[in-house]
């Protein structure tokens, strides 16, 4: 490794260790502003889960992550990116590739779920912005 990787893993690593010094992130209560009505009135498609659903799956994955319970967040997030989920793809391969040396544990997958996870990556097209002069 050179020095820019050692850099690159150290500020990772301390990334994920200010994460679990920071505060807890409060849970909110659905039912109090309307959304879970709103869920429950979407109809999902057939084999694949409502945006609306996914969006909350993925925030509550996201509030697991932060409380430092990273396998059960690492299964949550595999479940979103079973319905294609991008975000939540990307997250569970970096989890996977990174578990030992961040985690302190492994994060398996098998071969047929990391190619789907890394194929829906290669699917996803990359938005570029670019400002005006």
């Amino acid at each position: 490794m050179n020095t820019l990787q050692h850099k690159f893993m150290l500020l990772t690593v301390i990334g994920a260790s200010a994460l679990c010094m920071a505060a807890p992130v409060q849970a909110q209560h659905a039912a109090s502003d309307g959304v879970s009505a709103q869920a429950a009135a979407v109809a999902p498609a057939p084999g694949r889960r409502p945006d609306l659903v996914m969006a909350q799956a993925f925030d509550t994955a996201l509030q697991v992550y932060e409380r430092c319970h990273w396998a059960v967040a690492f299964e949550q997030l595999l479940g979103l990116a079973e319905d294609d989920h991008v975000q939540a793809a990307r997250m569970a391969l970096q989890m996977h590739r990174y578990g030992p040396a961040l985690y302190g544990q492994a994060f398996g997958l098998s071969p047929l779920q990391h190619a789907r996870l890394v194929r829906l990556q290669v699917q996803t097209p990359v938005v570029r912005f670019t400002l005006a002069p």
